[in-house]
């Protein structure tokens, strides 16, 4: 069975030769094949050509160079599209996620559909104490108003059958839009379709290198706007 590891880049040159070498070390004691692809949005930095010169011989490290869009979600989508693994890691690539939970994820994801890293599972936390609050605080928001018993939506390191995702029609565009809200439709729609989750305890850390894209206030409205829509989706098949 494969496993396929997508990496969405933007800019990351300084984590993302180190963070695919502390991949292959965790997957490869699992004794799964894998493979791991890494789509990049056109870095100025040239990450994506940098893992093209460093891993031009390693046929288990797939690189994509996106020259003419630029978005998070789409670029997991895109991976995920181009990836052949049954089963499907995503993760971030400035090491807030750490790639120790591979093994863990993957011992789980046998006995769920889709396995998820949650800062508020039992030993979970966060470095930034006043980001892992105000994170807890809008996280029982999404799970109060979507109804799914999951705490963490918006930390994004996840482990997931591909045969889910296809057999409930699930790899779509519709859904894989955006930046951390795609993970909000797509919780919604696992819940929908009868899926199982486990959470798994993870801890936050902040990046070394670079700089965060994340803009707080665009990420509130947005994510606000997600979960409305689908309170409103929700509401309208229950009355039909």
């Amino acid at each position: 069975m494969i496993v396929s590891v997508i990496l969405p880049t933007y800019n990351e040159r300084g984590n993302i030769v180190k963070l695919i070498q502390e991949i292959i070390k965790h997957i490869e004691k699992t004794h799964y094949v894998y493979e791991i692809v890494v789509v990049d949005d056109n870095s100025p930095d040239k990450t994506g050509f940098l893992c093209t010169q460093l891993f031009s011989k390693n046929s288990k490290i797939k690189v994509f160079i996106r020259k003419n869009k630029r978005e998070f979600a789409s670029a997991i989508y895109y991976g995920i599209k181009k990836s052949k693994g049954a089963i499907i890691i995503v993760m971030d690539t400035d090491f807030s996620h750490n790639p120790k939970l591979i093994s863990v994820m993957l011992k789980m994801i046998k006995h769920y559909d889709i396995v998820i890293a949650s800062r508020y599972a039992k030993n979970g936390g966060g470095e930034n104490k006043k980001r892992y609050w105000m994170s807890k605080i809008y996280n029982s928001y999404l799970r109060y108003i979507l109804k799914i018993n999951i705490s963490d939506f918006l930390f994004g390191y996840f482990c997931i059958r591909r045969d889910f995702l296809i057999k409930n029609d699930l790899l779509q565009r519709d859904i894989f839009t955006g930046f951390g809200d795609y993970f909000i439709r797509l919780a919604y729609h696992i819940n929908k379709s009868g899926g199982t989750f486990l959470e798994i305890p993870a801890f936050y850390k902040s990046r070394i290198y670079g700089a965060s894209k994340s803009d707080l206030k665009k990420m509130i409205y947005t994510y606000t706007k997600t979960s409305l829509k689908l309170l409103v989706h929700d509401i309208f098949i229950k009355k039909n």
